[in-house]
């Protein structure tokens, strides 16, 4: 299918459909399947009919048609999931839908059981190396294995589709009848959806059967056939992808319609469970003073959730710089969601200025020193009196008399002007020369 498809794919323009809902938690990555699903906008169409507004989806970076579970290990493909992560700090949820092309692209009927194991072994490999690398880059992340439903080789084999791509693929495969290739099919959905029992933070729901129960099969109505359906036939046409007139039907992938059905299916199995109603929150408090080190929101929770997320103007770092900055609280596990306005303003400092009180008139010059509580340098300024002040060095005129100072720090971006500090400063005159004409010598009578 990577490459049966990619030029078919192509030859259709796409766009993924509305905005983003209230705040993106839910995340898609893999191959045509969750690409289209995004492109068709099933999961937020769904999501808004079933109550979950609140939870916005992307798959902008992570979806690409084509691609296999061992693309996915890539370096270059594990970064853009990084990249989605720091895009969307509130990303909570990840579903992962791979591992259908390196079946398409590798087996056959003419598979003995040792290399059908091989490449299951394969595929399970792959997957839990993605796994592992999103719940190591996020370990509050759940994980959802989102994969497939049967395909239709059937009834699709008109058309230039079936003459470009799919018959291509249907003799790459061995000529299967619907049962061979449903059959190994679910072989190795089983083996991936076992990955998750090892871990809790994985989960998976299967999508057997939901589009031939949704629509229906010949003597049996809609809603009449319960999961996985009948593995002898495959999924009904009227679920298969129309790309273009005259293209007939695609034999792999679903239309618009068939993946609201799989993403209903999966929010009854999983997202519904995992975005719980009930939470409340709220601000403690919106505005913190500045002090160098960064500064956190307070939220508090009914019932209690240790868990939240918060983000300031999309990044998960508390900022320090005074300034505005947008915030958003959500909870993993809860639909809840805050946002606000978060305000760093100025922090209050005080100087310390502590001359002496008194000096002698002979003093010789000296530096007076002062200091701002945050750091930032204080200007010394003289009022009045018998000196000259230049920087912090005092020197004294040699006059008797009172000094009066000032220590000022008007403060910048981040601190508010400090209270200015005022002192004063006697300068007396030594005691010797009051009393040295007491002290004279008289002449001998």
């Amino acid at each position: 299918m990577r490459v049966c498809f990619g030029a078919l794919v192509a030859l259709v323009l796409v766009c993924p459909i509305g905005a983003e809902a209230q705040v993106t938690r839910y995340l898609i990555v893999g191959d045509s399947w969750a690409e289209e699903q995004w492109e068709d906008g099933s999961h937020e169409r769904v999501f808004v009919d079933l109550g979950l507004s609140d939870i916005g989806v992307s798959g902008e970076l992570t979806t690409t048609s084509g691609s296999t579970a061992a693309d996915w290990v890539m370096p270059s493909n594990l970064e853009r999931i990084d990249a989605a992560f720091a895009a969307h700090p509130h990303i909570d949820t990840v579903q992962l839908t791979v591992g259908g092309n390196d079946f398409l692209d590798a087996w056959n009927t003419g598979f003995d059981q040792g290399q059908f194991d091989q490449l299951i072994g394969w595929i399970s490999q792959d997957v839990q190396i993605i796994s592992d690398y999103i719940l190591a880059q996020r370990p509050d992340v759940e994980i959802i294995y989102s994969l497939y439903d049967y395909p239709n080789f059937e009834d699709t084999r008109n058309g230039l589709i079936w003459t470009f791509a799919c018959s291509g693929l249907w003799n790459d495969l061995g000529n299967p009848n619907p049962l061979e290739l449903n059959t190994a099919a679910v072989a190795v959905i089983d083996a991936v959806d076992a990955l998750a029992d090892a871990d809790p933070r994985i989960s998976h729901v299967r999508h057997l059967g939901q589009a031939q129960n949704f629509f229906g099969l010949p003597g049996q109505p809609p809603g009449s056939i319960p999961a996985p359906g009948n593995i002898n036939l495959p999924s009904p046409l009227d679920a298969m992808r129309t790309r273009f007139i005259g293209g007939g039907h695609d034999c792999f992938h679903f239309n618009a319609d068939a993946y609201d059905v799989l993403i209903a299916n999966l929010v009854a199995g999983y997202v519904d469970g995992r975005f719980l109603p009930g939470l409340s929150m709220s601000f403690d408090a919106l505005v913190a003073e500045y002090d160098g080190s960064p500064k956190a929101v307070s939220v508090s929770t009914s019932p209690a959730a240790s868990a939240l997320v918060i983000s300031y103007d999309g990044l998960l770092q508390a900022p320090t710089a005074v300034g505005s900055y947008g915030v958003i609280v959500t909870a993993p596990g809860w639909a809840s969601a805050i946002e606000g306005v978060f305000e760093i303003v100025p922090g209050s400092q005080t100087i310390d200025f502590d001359p002496p009180s008194a000096l002698f008139v002979d003093t010789a010059p000296l530096d007076l020193s002062a200091a701002a509580s945050s750091g930032l340098p204080v200007e010394l300024v003289l009022l009045s009196g018998p000196a000259t002040l230049v920087g912090n060095t005092l020197t004294l005129d040699g006059q008797t008399g009172t000094l009066v100072l000032e220590a000022r720090q008007p403060g910048d971006g981040n601190w508010q002007a400090a209270e200015t500090q005022s002192r004063q400063i006697l300068v007396l005159p030594r005691e010797d020369a009051l009393f040295e004409d007491r002290f004279e010598v008289l002449p001998q009578p």
